[in-house]
This record gives structure tokens, C-alpha cells and sequence, in this order.
């Protein structure tokens, strides 16, 4: 993607890798902030857990990110909205190697990062309903990171047929859908759907440095 995402982007998937909190019980996937706050600490756990490991080797943490977030993040409909007016004009088979590489993208840019944001706060501020059916819904939260000022990062979640699942986060006002979504539309208008997905396939396949 082009350097004007990175940097809001960044914002976002750090502080969405950096949740700490009090230890949770296991619950279930009907209660969005008990689901976010279970899968976080599960995912802290296993970085504290696999941090030499994943210090010599940041593939490791995306196999640590993939097993323990992916399953709660609806990447479909992340990638619907990323893609904008151009889902309707794309085919099955655009579409969905745009969201095979948009996941594996954020999958990358996790474990790059997620051993940094481990020794950080979080206050859980409100969950609130998004729409009328009752089918959507944003978890706030305050993150607080050693010598960081506190960043506001909101966790746009929507309920599926298995459990509440993350299609957006928003860090200090900046999403990442819709900060993926100028990008992609500009980059669609020069090099076209293909090429875009020509350009996120090379950019997933460098090798993977800490």
C-alpha cells in the first residue's frame, strides 16, 4: 500500500495488539467486550509465553496472531467496505484474493510488532450499540503505553452467525478501513483491481524481518 496508510494504520494495529488487562475467564462470544478482552490477554499470554521464540523468528508470530485473533475478525466484510464501489465491479476472484492478502497483510504487520506493545494499560470504557437491529456494535477503550500519550482506539464489531466478530478499528479517530479504502481507490484508478492485487501478492511475499 502506499506510505499515506502506514502510518494511521500502524496506530491502529499496535495499540489493537497492545490490550492488557486483568486476567479474564474464558466466556463466551456473546458479550463483545468480554470476547475482546478474552482474546487479547490469550494473545499477550502467548507472546510473553513465545517471545524468544518470536524474536528469532517474527513468522512465528503470525502463526500466533492467526490462530488466536483470526478467528474473530470478519474479514469479508472488512475487505467489502475496503474495496468500496469497486466489490461491485470486481469478480468472486478478485474479491476474495483481495481479502486473502488484506489478512495477511495485517497478519504481517502484527507480528513485525506485537512482541513491542505487551507492558501497556487499558481502560474499558463502554459498549455501544451500532444501528438499530441490534446486529452491530463498537467496544471503546483507552490504551495507555509507557512514555506514549493515551491513545482512544474503538473496536467496530459485528455479530455473526458464530459470535461477535472485529471488521474495523479506530485509533485516535483514524480507521483502517477507511484509511485502506482512499489508498485502494487511488491505486485501483492508476493500476486496476489486478494490479492491485499484483502489488499487495509481492508486498506479502518479502521476507518477514523483525
Amino acid at each position: 500500500m502506499t506510505g499515506l496508510l502506514a502510518r494511521p494504520i500502524l496506530l491502529a494495529l499496535l495499540c489493537s495488539t497492545a490490550w492488557v488487562g486483568a486476567a479474564a475467564e474464558s466466556v463466551g462470544n456473546d458479550d463483545p467486550q468480554a470476547l475482546v478482552r478474552d482474546t487479547i490477554e490469550k494473545l499477550r499470554a502467548a507472546v510473553l509465553r513465545d517471545k524468544a521464540a518470536i524474536e528469532g523468528d517474527p513468522n512465528r508470530a503470525v502463526a500466533v496472531v492467526d490462530e488466536i485473533v483470526s478467528p474473530h475478525v470478519d474479514a469479508t466484510r472488512s475487505g467489502r467496505l475496503i474495496l468500496g464501489k469497486h466489490w461491485r465491479t470486481a469478480t468472486p476472484e478478485q474479491r476474495q484474493q483481495f481479502i486473502d492478502l488484506y489478512r495477511r497483510l495485517l497478519l504481517r504487520t502484527y507480528a513485525i510488532h506485537v512482541s513491542d506493545y505487551t507492558d501497556v494499560g487499558v481502560d474499558y470504557l463502554a459498549t455501544m450499540p451500532l444501528g438499530e437491529e441490534g446486529k452491530d456494535a463498537v467496544v471503546r477503550t483507552r490504551v495507555m503505553r509507557p512514555g506514549k500519550d493515551a491513545a482512544n482506539v474503538d473496536y467496530r464489531m459485528t455479530r455473526s452467525g458464530s459470535g461477535w466478530k472485529v471488521y474495523d478499528v479506530v485509533a485516535n479517530g483514524v480507521s483502517i478501513v477507511v484509511s485502506f479504502r482512499s489508498g485502494v481507490d487511488a491505486e485501483i484508478q492508476q493500476f486496476g483491481i489486478d494490479g492491485l492485487i499484483t502489488r499487495l501478492a509481492e508486498r506479502v511475499q518479502r521476507p518477514l524481518t523483525n
